[in-house]
């Protein structure tokens, strides 16, 4: 009995030790196998990045429409690992080519890239991909969505601080009502806050950046035709 309460509190460290081992893994050192990103699509797709490495660590990075939003990690265990690798050697993916053109543009893009040893085979599509690559994405999206992930990075912004990423101040051509104007982007769930008093024409604007990032929904406003400026709302503090 003395033996086994001595072990317990080493069994405790030990599995301890396991999930920090873990969670402070350099990703940069580790060699992948696989990866696979899906990009948006005119829905709520999620978009995210999924990479396996040599020693069963996954990593998953969550950008959009998903549960986990920033980088977690995770160990998918050995067999998990081989049972993928194996797959991977039997699909011989070096025989497929790059990209297969999509019948359906609403669907989101998936790309996958396969490391062996110093090659790296790209395969990108909407549809129509073969039967071996589906499986394999398949069980990569079955890796996505089980297992036990611990967080290691927060969702983080590009953006310049004190952006108030979610509105935009556009200035609208001659005396185009915003709140017409506005009915084109109800995908982006974009809505008037308010018309600001100042000359020229100036809307304060609100959009799900859940749907579209914030500079897409930028680069997109400024293409409109309708749009003499546009730029991101700022605190009051970050404002010159």
């Amino acid at each position: 009995m003395r033996k086994l309460t001595l072990l317990l509190p080493i069994l405790g460290l030990a599995l301890q030790t396991g999930c920090l081992t873990v969670k402070n893994t350099n990703l940069n050192e580790l060699k992948k196998v696989v990866e696979m990103s899906k990009g948006p699509c005119f829905g709520q797709c999620p978009v995210f990045t999924l990479t396996v490495y040599d020693n069963g660590i996954a990593a998953y990075k969550g950008e959009r429409f998903t549960d986990k939003k920033g980088l977690y990690i995770r160990d998918i265990g050995k067999p998990a690992l081989e049972k993928l690798k194996s797959t991977l050697t039997g699909a011989d993916l070096w025989k497929y080519p790059d990209a297969f053109k999509s019948q359906i543009p609403d669907l989101a893009t998936v790309t996958l890239h396969y490391y062996e040893g110093d090659r790296t085979k790209t395969i990108i599509g909407k549809d129509g991909r073969p039967d071996d690559v589906m499986k394999i994405e398949e069980m990569l999206d079955d890796l996505a969505n089980t297992g036990e992930w611990e967080q290691k990075e927060k969702p983080g912004s590009d953006l310049p601080e004190g952006t108030i990423g979610n509105e935009l101040i556009v200035q609208l051509d001659g005396n185009i009502d915003g709140n017409a104007w506005v009915r084109q982007y109800a995908k982006q769930e974009m809505r008037v806050l308010k018309k600001l008093d100042i000359p020229g024409n100036f809307w304060l604007f609100f959009f799900n950046e859940d749907i579209i990032p914030p500079n897409e929904m930028l680069k997109w406003v400024r293409q409109d035709p309708d749009v003499h400026s546009a730029e991101f709302n700022k605190t009051l503090n970050s404002r010159n």
